[in-house]
């Protein structure tokens, strides 16, 4: 009988702990999971990333973040219980910024943005706008292959934005912080 109370009190210590560890994980930030190749080769499909809220900070230009989105989630226990799909890009434009892309390249307030992380080197679309106050303009580092503030997804108001992307977890192969 002793041995049944003594796993049953280990059962509800672990169980707790992991409850504390989930609360404080989503109380300063929280998981994300890359889902397909729009961040390549930067992120890559699959990764779990940790995240940091913005507490005392706003975003930045160049830190790649993960916001919620009016679209579906695409898997189904998630929209049984109406959560949407969250996805990660990386900011481009600031609130205010007047962003413009033309042949294959990308400006940033009339300043041609060096842009290493890029997966082919060019950027497809031509557009030019200004990111209205209160939202932010993201894009994916795989251009060709992103639905981001091009298209679909739009301007990404700041209230969408879960966090900051600061540490890959998984796969352990790229285990490390992300810069």
């Amino acid at each position: 009988m002793k041995s049944l109370q003594k796993e049953i009190l280990e059962w509800i210590i672990t169980l707790a702990a992991a409850a504390a560890i989930a609360f404080i994980m989503n109380l300063f930030g929280g998981l994300a999971i890359v889902e397909g190749p729009s961040m390549l080769p930067t992120l890559n499909d699959g990764e779990f990333l940790i995240r940091a809220r913005y507490i005392r900070t706003e975003p930045q230009m160049g830190e790649i973040v993960a916001f919620d989105t009016s679209m579906p989630h695409p898997w189904k226990i998630y929209r049984m219980f109406g959560v949407n799909k969250t996805l990660v890009k990386r900011v481009i434009g600031l609130p205010g910024d007047k962003i413009t892309i033309s042949n294959g390249e990308v400006y940033l307030n009339d300043k041609k943005l060096e842009e290493s992380y890029i997966k082919d080197g060019t950027t497809d679309g031509e557009i030019s706008v200004t990111v209205p106050d209160g939202h932010y303009f993201v894009m994916g580092d795989n251009r060709l292959n992103s639905n981001d503030s091009r298209s679909g997804v739009g301007f990404v108001k700041r209230e969408d934005i879960i966090g900051r992307v600061v540490f890959r977890l998984f796969p352990f192969g790229r285990f490390g912080s992300i810069r």
